[in-house]
């Protein structure tokens, strides 16, 4: 072969080798970022991990294990009271506040980065001051406003056909492992030089936030006015179940988190045990980011909060009955992939039940509930001076009390779901007897109204379940076109 020839098969042997190699590069880098829409927000959700990790650790450093665990537990327990206390307040506040701030959700989460860099470096040089609470109850409080603020954006960033729930497993699976590479970094920071330095980097990463925030400013789009329907959206019991099977769960994690902490200090255990639960935890998040999509499409939304509760009740008994350190990571990472597994399923609930509530403020409002219980639970972890496996038992005696009521609401929510076989009148005065029993008196009232029509109009059964099957997409059609005519007949109304 000649010297051309040889030189332009290893031209193009090199051309698609850099091909081969461009194409794996975005293929990493979209299982990374996600679609490019959703880009510029996981890039910073990224940089508010990296933050967080370095500002934990040299907090954790100054705080907790700077002393006694008995001189902690006060420090501690003053420093969630402070962070609780604003939120109380906020609560109601936060869909207001978005509202008014210029861009946002997206504009309040620039704000909350440029007012935790400045206050980290204040409290850089205030580590053995009495602004160390202050300084530090700020930041906390504002990153609890980002976080918010970045939940009930990111629906936002969502195109209809792409899936809520795996948009927030990508967010939190591409945080994690910043954040994990994070903390390596700033523990050996730590160690090598002081809390002050540890803070310093977490200021430089707050000012990197800001910049990426502020591109997430550029492409979000502008708040939608929050109709009625949305608010209505939130009562119906789905959502509402939902809701509140994920306040359970954060209330769970951040007692664990506090409670054993605290206790396994107290018990002078080495600090790698610590190190190894909070580890667990970790894991047991991240591999719920990565099973829940496809849970989702096997499960529905209640069954994977079915499966999410059972699982760390079952788990937490068990290291309660036969405690040791190896039970107690084994909890740990399960309750972590459970959290991780009841968050998709409220964000996946909310997207087909309540598509309107999606909505930046309104969704605000779901934020804000869910972090209170988690400050709330932790505040009480830190309060209690128990054994740590009277801890897991405590935590598994709430979890099956509320699983047991997770499972009898569930039945009562599938009474609304009655088969299709049945005749139709039958079908609506069972839903009016379940709404009047929910205290949803108007509607049960409409409903039995039109049962009795249906009644004396002959109402017949629907037939042979595979008829059913056949009509199925001319009855969805059906309903569309009529949900479509109520909902133009009450505009005028609602105007």
């Amino acid at each position: 072969m000649s010297e051309p020839a040889e030189r332009l098969d290893s031209d193009a042997s090199a051309e698609c080798e850099e091909i081969s190699q461009s194409s794996r590069t975005g293929r990493i880098t979209r299982w990374f970022l996600g679609p490019p829409r959703l880009a510029p927000l996981t890039v910073t959700h990224c940089v508010h991990s990296a933050a967080e990790a370095f500002f934990t650790v040299s907090l954790a450093g100054s705080i907790f294990f700077s002393v006694s665990p008995d001189a902690a537990r006060p420090r501690v327990l003053l420093f969630l009271v402070l962070t609780l206390a604003p939120f109380l307040v906020m609560a109601p506040l936060v869909g207001p506040l978005v509202d008014r701030v210029r861009g946002g959700l997206a504009g309040t989460m620039v704000i909350t980065f440029a007012i935790r860099a400045l206050l980290a470096i204040f409290l850089a040089q205030n580590l053995r001051t009495l602004l160390l609470f202050p300084l530090a109850f700020g930041i906390l409080v504002v990153a609890k406003t980002y976080t918010v603020s970045r939940n009930a954006l990111t629906p936002a960033f969502v195109d209809e056909q792409h899936d809520l729930v795996a948009a927030n497993a990508r967010l939190s699976r591409s945080a994690t492992i910043v954040g994990a590479l994070a903390a390596g970094g700033a523990v050996a920071m730590y160690s090598a030089t002081s809390g002050a330095w540890t803070l310093r980097v977490a200021a430089g990463l707050y000012l990197l936030g800001v910049w990426a925030s502020w591109r997430v400013r550029a492409a979000a789009p502008p708040i939608e006015r929050v109709e009625p329907d949305a608010l209505l959206e939130l009562d119906r019991p789905d959502v509402s179940s939902a809701v509140w099977d994920m306040m359970v769960l954060r209330a769970a994690i951040g007692f664990a988190l506090f409670q054993f902490g605290f206790s396994l200090r107290s018990s002078n255990e080495p600090v790698w045990v610590l190190g190894a639960v909070i580890l667990a935890n970790g894991v047991g998040g991240f591999v719920g980011t990565i099973v829940s999509p496809s849970l989702r499409r096997r499960l529905t939304e209640r069954s994977m909060f079915t499966v999410a509760l059972i699982a760390p009740t079952i788990a937490t008994t068990v290291c309660g009955l036969v405690f040791n350190r190896v039970t107690l990571v084994i909890s740990m990472f399960v309750l972590g992939l459970s959290v991780s597994i009841g968050r998709r399923a409220l964000d996946s609930t909310i997207q087909t039940q309540a598509p309107h509530a999606r909505r930046g403020r309104v969704y605000a409002g779901i934020e804000t509930r869910l972090e209170l219980v988690w400050v709330l639970a932790a505040c009480l972890a830190v309060a209690l001076r128990v054994a740590t496996w009277i801890g897991v038992l405590s935590l598994a005696c709430f979890l099956g009390v509320v699983s047991v009521v997770h499972l009898q609401r569930r039945d009562g929510l599938n009474i609304l779901r009655p088969i299709t076989v049945a005749p139709l009148p039958e079908r609506l005065l069972v839903r009016a007897e379940t709404l009047a029993d929910h205290g949803f008196y108007d509607e049960a009232i409409i409903v039995a109204q039109a049962a009795e029509a249906a009644a004396r109009s002959g109402g017949s059964p629907v037939g042979d379940p595979r008829c059913v099957a056949a009509e199925a997409v001319d009855l969805r059609s059906a309903a569309t076109d009529s949900i479509a005519r109520a909902r133009a007949s009450i505009e005028p109304v609602r105007r």
